[in-house]
């Protein structure tokens, strides 16, 4: 099997490809991969099919994730932390496992009108609340298979009482260049035009013009009907899809204690032998 797959042409089977690199993989980490499941190194190769750049973002991730404690680690549990709960319950982000796009990758929806920094909540909270979620997306399998689309609905975004620029350094850092999730797309909808010209002012300092290159400013949520069906959309959206998320919080807890819960915080390779 080659460094590198082609995954462009259907009628090849991804999965196939993954399992026929595994074990090259493996062989290319060694000990740096030793205490870490298939299930988790085959994420990686998901991400990108190629030996040399799935053992790069593996050893990023560690690296990130080892010289970042308490931001994704396995503290990061939403039965053992209220705090982690009550930012949860803001419904900052949000992924209803049922909303995906017309391909079937899921959707992640932003609403930074819910961060309110002035009701007790740290910039470190805010992105273990992110990064929480995120990893969540990730271990499903129709992430892995078709990336995530994310949609900001900056309707009634107050900059003074939502935003800190700590919060986005620390989730570009973490989310670009680490995390084995594809983004396909960014979507920012009814960004006033002061929002607009903060983001090319950023964008040009924090990211790379292929990053840059899927962010695309909307108007309406209609504008995504090529993405997806607008009745897939949740109802506050204009689509009829239903979400409670309390309801998905408290299966996450169950989850965590029954011991069903992967996640990618689970990824220590000083635990045991691989």
């Amino acid at each position: 099997m080659s460094d590198t797959a082609e995954v462009g042409n259907k009628d090849i089977d991804i999965e196939t490809i993954i399992l026929e690199l595994l074990p090259d993989l493996k062989k290319e980490l060694g000990e740096d991969c030793a205490g870490v499941d298939d299930a988790q190194l085959s994420k990686f190769l998901y991400w990108k099919p190629s030996i040399e750049r799935a053992a790069k973002r593996y050893r990023d991730f560690v690296h990130w994730k080892t010289t970042n404690p308490g931001i994704f680690d396995d503290t990061l549990r939403v039965s053992k932390d209220s705090e982690l709960e009550r930012c949860l319950l803001s419904e900052v982000l949000v992924s209803p496992p049922l909303l995906r796009t017309k391909q079937g990758g899921p959707i992640l929806i932003g609403r930074l009108r819910n961060n309110d920094m002035t009701d007790g909540r740290t910039v470190d909270g805010v992105c273990r609340m992110i990064f929480y979620t995120i990893d969540s997306v990730a271990n499903r399998p129709e992430t892995q298979k078709h990336g995530v689309t994310i949609i900001h609905d900056l309707t009634g975004f107050d900059k003074s009482k939502n935003f800190k620029m700590e919060i986005t350094k620390r989730l570009y850092h973490g989310l670009f260049g680490q995390f084995p999730v594809h983004i396909t797309a960014v979507y920012v909808c009814k960004a006033p035009l002061v929002v607009q010209a903060f983001f090319k002012l950023i964008s040009s300092l924090f990211m790379s013009k292929k990053v840059r290159n899927r962010i695309k400013f909307i108007d309406e949520f209609s504008e995504l009907s090529d993405v997806i069906d607008e009745d897939n959309l949740l109802v506050e959206l204009g689509g009829t899809l239903e979400w409670n998320t309390k309801d998905w919080i408290e299966e996450q807890k169950k989850r965590e204690l029954d011991g069903s819960m992967k996640s990618l915080t689970d990824i220590d390779p000083k635990k045991e032998v691989c």
